[in-house]
């Protein structure tokens, strides 16, 4: 033992560093080394550049590269940026790249192009959604293998080459020896169904697919440095996959840091330079990392651009829409069982689109509309082609007002017209149906009373203003008013009213379907919309099949989970709640509804009900939808990428979840003053949300909340959060489950000689705002003894409500204050006696049980100000 001090002491130099620093030092390296298995820092930038440098696995969990934060795009062509070390890195962007050789003339002899997320990119959201997509692949799903143990095999490979060699570069072998429990051939069996998961979800990126022929053209050589754990003979067959044949012969060499033991930010480049047998400075470096892929090339000579994917807005709202497509289960009618990858395939059409400048409706129909129509528009085309495969001739009719903006999508997708234009809309649909009681019957039984009122019921059926005034009247002196209602409309003479009207209104529709639609005899007719339950197709199948003989089949962009669905209907999406009114209203055109035909089949349209003001900013968003159908049509054709359709829908259901879920400020502000008309809806009008409003529910209404996606995104993402899983759990929650603080509140009720003190506990709600019901008994009064627990308040609300919370009276006249000062709201006890009565009063009918409710914010205490 003396000996082995001796020893070890010798070898200490006095220059050497104090062990406390040295194990400090330590520490930090074992977080870094770990930082693969630890959850992604706060404020760290999740949509941020990938590489497999030394397969540390960092930010969390990010399976196959390490990352970098995004710079924000530059204006110029090559911007020169000062990173934190005051090192100047060359910045460039899609637009610089096809003249990016011109820059540098003749003296580039090699042009080196980084792998993954520069040459070749992934239509996953992130990296880490590969492993989602591996672990969903048969053999991993027979082997057990899951996202999270692929990761920490990979971080634990890791560290046990750093301590075999020094180094941290591992080839995939080396990743999956950590699973003993498994057999070398079922090894060997993952790390070949990773390659194939990575050949699956890869595409090359068309510009720098482009820039490998232009170099080649002018007779610079082309090889490709990858910071990968896929050897050189791997990395090949995946870029043989992927690139033309004439790309993958100009490119002579591949260079990967699982070959050589060390990565770019190391000693890969020295070994590059070397080998090219060029120097440093005739070598142009291009990649997607800050500094493996410029910061360190440049230190030897080496000309290397970072290559920015991403505006700084694009990029953070890439990252607010990966966040909403993990929770996109929340919204799905059949959720997966498992997570699934998130897809994101227009990431490449956003890297080279022109967004600036970055307006709301570039936002909103580019980035967030622009998708789903893409996806809709695949979607109704492969229908199309299927049915005409079978036999069928087809025609589609986009429902106008709603399918305005779905048609001219599909036009976009398809490059010619699809279709019609049909003014045809759910009132007229179910109107003309009646044909008999039974018709009238099945209509009445699809009521909903919380929805519809007696108005809009008369309304549907036809029925003229001055018999539903009347029979309203008489249906209100029963007992059950709703059941003596539909009653009356089932006597002979009404029902003959309904009949007639409606058989003369089936005959003005059915002759504009046949004259200006063009239908005929053995059609199959497909109705385009937007969506929801398929009524209106249901009540024109139920009147036409048989009267004209056509089948009427729906292809909808959204479909609700029902049973009363159509069985003959398809969606790109099937969700079990609407919340896309925005979505709808982007989607319409400028007109007013259809109310009726004239004789000669011609549509009647009443008047705009929506402002000229919102019109022009539909047609602005639809712009920019359109605009995105055509860039991502020729991005992906000019590119010769054909995506499965499953990726396509699930990134059409994430921007439609995130657009209505989680708005960002932008949407929020811009949606803010718009409309929705509804047509059974005697108001003809309504706003879409209203923040002010939601803000005082919130102050008075028990969690969960029963508020619109907007209104509740507009509250903060917590709000938001827990009303999503509120609802698709359909949680057993009541108000005190969710929030369990109270405040004290005594009051004394009845006369002043038998009056009974009652302590009481007030119901924390939002913003510090309290919530407190008390009993109205008539002739009696209530005493709020306030300055017992408060000095200082703020009385929002004191309103007497009747049956199901409906709001009576405001009741703040009716205070009667003793020793309280008022200054509006805000009230002032001046000793623990103070003391604010309600003061009796009598109620003409009351047929239901009524309480005071008073919503208040305690401002000092009793307590505080002692």
């Amino acid at each position: 033992m003396h000996l082995v001090l001796e020893r070890l002491a010798a070898k200490i130099k006095p220059a050497d560093i104090n062990p406390l620093d040295f194990e400090q030092s330590r520490k930090e390296q074992l977080v870094d080394s770990y930082r693969g298995i630890q959850p992604r820092d706060a404020g760290a930038d999740p949509h941020q550049s990938f590489h497999h440098t030394e397969v540390v696995l960092p930010h969390g969990n990010r399976p196959t590269e390490k990352t970098t934060p995004r710079q924000t795009k530059p204006e110029d062509r090559l911007l020169r940026s000062e990173t934190c070390d005051g090192h100047r890195t060359a910045q460039i962007t899609v637009k610089d790249i096809p003249n990016i050789l011109d820059e540098y003339g003749d003296s580039v002899k090699v042009l080196s192009l980084d792998c993954f997320d520069t040459l070749l990119w992934r239509n996953t959201a992130t990296p880490q959604d590969v492993f989602f997509r591996l672990a969903d692949h048969p053999v991993a799903r027979s082997l057990g293998v899951t996202p999270h143990q692929r990761i920490s095999a990979a971080a634990r490979a890791c560290r046990a080459k750093l301590l075999e060699n020094g180094s941290t570069e591992i080839d995939i072998r080396d990743i999956y020896r950590p699973f003993t429990s498994l057999s070398g051939e079922e090894r060997d069996l993952l790390a070949e169904t990773e390659i194939q998961t990575e050949m699956d979800v890869c595409f090359a990126f068309s510009p720098f697919v482009e820039l490998i022929r232009l170099a080649y053209a002018r007779g610079i050589r082309v090889i490709i440095v990858s910071d990968m754990y896929l050897r050189e003979g791997e990395l090949r067959r995946l870029l043989t996959q992927h690139l033309p044949k004439d790309v993958i012969q100009a490119i002579s060499k591949v260079y990967c840091s699982a070959d050589y033991g060390t990565s770019k930010s190391c000693a890969l480049f020295d070994i590059v330079v070397e080998e090219c047998g060029v120097p440093a400075s005739h070598l142009l470096h291009i990649g997607d990392h800050a500094v493996a892929d410029a910061q360190v090339p440049q230190k030897l000579g080496v000309r290397a651009l970072h290559f920015i994917q991403y505006d700084r807005e694009v990029a953070d709202f890439l990252r607010v829409q990966h966040a909403a497509s993990s929770l996109v289960s929340l919204d799905q009618a059949a959720p997966e069982v498992v997570i699934a990858p998130c897809y994101s395939p227009f990431r490449p059409v956003f890297a080279g689109a022109d967004l600036r400048p970055y307006t709301p409706e570039t936002m909103i129909g580019y980035m967030s509309f622009g998708p789903v129509l893409y996806g809709y528009a695949r979607f109704l085309m492969d229908e199309v082609k299927a049915l005409q495969q079978a036999g069928k001739r087809v025609k589609v009719l986009f429902l106008l007002r709603d399918a305005y903006l779905l048609s001219a999508a599909c036009e976009a997708y398809a490059g010619e017209p699809v279709g019609k234009l049909a003014r045809i809309r759910k009132f007229v649909a179910i109107a003309a149906s009646f044909k008999s009681l039974a018709d009238v019957d099945h209509y009445i039984c699809r009521i909903d009373p919380e929805v519809h009122n007696f108005y809009s019921a008369a309304e549907q059926l036809l029925l003229p203003p001055e018999v539903t005034k009347l029979l309203i009247q008489i249906a209100h002196q029963a007992t059950d008013p709703m059941a003596a209602f539909y009653q009356l409309l089932r006597e002979d003479d009404v029902l003959e009213l309904i009949l007639n009207k409606a058989s003369a209104l089936r005959a003005r529709l059915m002759r504009y379907m046949k004259d200006q639609l063009g239908l005929e005899e053995g059609d199959t007719v497909v109705l385009a919309d937007t969506g929801y339950t398929g009524t209106t197709q249901e009540y024109l199948r139920r009147t036409f099949k048989e009267e004209m003989k056509v089948e009427i089949l729906g292809r909808y962009l959204i479909a609700a989970d029902e049973p009363s669905r159509p069985a003959d209907s398809k969606s790109l999406i099937t969700t079990s709640w609407w919340d896309y009114d925005t979505f709808e209203q982007c989607c319409t055109v400028m007109e007013g509804a259809v109310v009726d035909y004239d004789l000669a089949g011609e549509p009647v349209l009443e008047e705009i009900e929506l402002s000229e003001k919102q019109y022009r900013c539909v047609a602005s968003i639809q712009s920019e939808c359109i605009r995105f159908v055509n860039d991502a049509r020729a991005y992906f054709t000019n590119a010769g990428v054909t995506h499965e359709y499953y990726p396509l829908q699930q990134a059409a259901h994430a921007a439609l979840f995130r657009h209505a879920h989680m708005p960002m400020e932008m949407e929020l502000e811009y949606f803010k003053d718009f409309q929705h008309d509804t047509f059974m809806d005697l108001s003809r009008g309504k706003s879409l949300y209203h923040l002010e409003n939601a803000l005082k529910d919130v102050r008075r209404l028990p969690s969960p909340y029963r508020l619109s996606p907007y209104d509740t995104r507009g509250l903060g993402l917590d709000f938001t959060f827990s009303a999503l899983v509120q609802r698709r759990f359909q949680l057993d929650l009541g108000p005190e489950d969710m929030n369990v603080r109270f405040g004290p509140f005594k009051v004394s009720m009845g006369r002043t000689q038998d009056a009974e003190v009652l302590s009481l506990r007030a119901h924390h709600r939002h913003d510090g705002y309290f919530s407190i019901m008390l009993p109205y008994v008539s002739g009696t009064r209530i005493r709020m003894l306030l300055g017992e627990h408060y000095e200082w308040l703020q009385i929002e609300d004191l309103e007497l409500l009747g049956g199901a919370g409906r709001v009576c009276g405001n009741m703040t006249s009716y205070l009667d204050l003793e020793e309280i000062n008022r200054e509006g709201e805000i009230y002032r006890c001046l000793s623990q006696a103070s003391v604010a009565t309600i003061r009796p009063f009598e109620l003409q009918r009351v047929e239901t049980p009524h309480c005071y409710h008073m919503i208040f914010r305690p401002l000092v205490t009793r307590a505080q100000a002692a």
